[in-house]
């Protein structure tokens, strides 16, 4: 205890020598050297004592969001504890963005921690259909905390609990439908641990420094994927706010990226680029408003075909009739729902296949599945893969007699 101590007398020394406050990013190295200290040969790093809590007061005076850190790992400790050396030093360079804010809904509190965004920090591949691998090394990563607002523990990585209250991280641009752009479409990924209770998330996605010109923000979510009734977005304004009256986590930060990064030119590229995967080009858009892009699930490699245009994605599954589909695939009857049109006319469902990786959600206008009293199964469908890639998921709408959808889900090994 000596030793500690002497150590904390010496930081202190240090940081009230100057005569002007520290900065934020002072603050924030200080945190980390007196963290390292008090739990010496420890591999990762927990909550401090009171007294180092009592001491670090003094020394942040004036700093609230620097004091409320102490509670958590920086973002540069969830990097290592995670073994991601390249983005840990990320997080300690004038690049990263400390936030500290947290919000707290049901029951339930996210604290989003910091974000940084740049060139080689780390490697994510990208996979095509044919098996091709892409290095995509421009990428955001965000780094959020979740805990139980009740102050109980989240389930470790290894329990049998973990998992099942899960949560959708992603950046939202505004000006962009995020049904449509959001992690999913962005090329998005995460890394998750839990740490002293804390459960801590890297979520990355494709660079967004581009659309820092205008607001952007980090949404978290209840569920696997983005739940359009968590948010309202105005299509004529392009704001994008929480739904006040959603029952779950909707947890809405804003991003205070430098606008002198953004490069409008790079943005609508990077916009028609999805539009063209999403849609076919902008054109096509209108088409396929409420289809495959509602449904947020979908697996990267995943189609949504409807009538004819089936026979261009070279998967004969989507042109089979009900009983084609009863022959050559398997139903999962488990995830068969019988869903009820709301108010404006929409169908949503969400389901998940824990065992495959798989999974689906989403809002689709029943005017796109099917004709003005119209009723059997609709000539549109989705296919998608599973993470392992061998199997697909192919769902199917049918309208019933009493205007309510069934949605199906086979399961075909090819």
């Amino acid at each position: 205890m000596m030793k500690h101590k002497a150590d904390m007398d010496q930081l202190l020394k240090q940081a009230l020598s100057p005569q002007e406050e520290p900065n934020r990013q002072l603050n924030q190295n200080i945190i980390r050297q007196a963290k390292e200290r008090e739990e010496m040969g420890r591999k990762y790093f927990g909550r401090i004592p009171a007294t180092a809590m009592i001491a670090a007061a003094v020394l942040l005076a004036g700093s609230v969001t620097a004091v409320a850190a102490w509670k958590y790992l920086t973002p540069d400790k969830v990097a290592e504890v995670m073994e991601n050396k390249g983005l840990a030093a990320a997080f300690q360079g004038d690049d990263a963005i400390f936030i500290n804010e947290t919000q707290e809904y049901g029951n339930y509190k996210v604290t989003l921690l910091g974000i940084v965004s740049g060139k080689s920090l780390s490697e994510y591949l990208v996979e095509d259909e044919a098996g091709n691998c892409t290095v995509h090394d421009d990428r955001t990563y965000a780094v959020t905390a979740i805990e139980n607002a009740d102050g109980s523990p989240r389930p470790a990585v290894s329990d049998e609990d973990y998992g099942k209250d899960p949560f959708f991280v992603s950046p939202l641009i505004e000006g962009q439908d995020p049904a449509w752009y959001n992690s999913v479409t962005m090329n998005g990924g995460y890394g998750e641990s839990v740490e002293d209770g804390i459960q801590y998330r890297i979520t990355e996605t494709d660079n967004v420094e581009m659309f820092a010109d205008r607001p952007l923000y980090l949404a978290v979510n209840s569920g696997t994927f983005y739940d359009q009734e968590a948010y309202q977005y105005d299509e004529k304004s392009g704001k994008i706010s929480r739904n006040e009256a959603y029952d779950g986590v909707n947890a809405l930060f804003s991003l205070p990226l430098d606008p002198s990064k953004a490069d409008r030119e790079a943005a609508d590229a990077y916009i028609r680029q999805i539009e063209e995967e999403l849609f076919g080009g902008e054109d096509a858009r209108d088409g396929a408003e409420g289809s495959e892009g509602s449904e947020d699930g979908a697996q990267e490699g995943g189609a949504a075909v409807q009538g004819e245009e089936a026979e261009d994605t070279g998967s004969e599954s989507l042109e089979w009739t009900e009983e084609e589909l009863e022959q050559k695939a398997t139903l999962l009857d488990r995830l068969t729902q019988v869903l009820h049109p709301d108010e404006e006319g929409n169908i949503s469902y969400s389901y998940e296949i824990e065992e495959d990786g798989a999974g689906s959600s989403g809002t689709i206008p029943m005017d796109t599945l099917f004709e003005e009293g119209e009723t059997g199964m609709s000539e549109f469908k989705t296919i998608s893969r599973g993470e392992k890639g061998e199997r697909s998921y192919i769902e199917t709408y049918t309208r019933n007699e009493d205007g309510s959808v069934t949605l199906r889900v086979y399961q075909w090994e090819g």
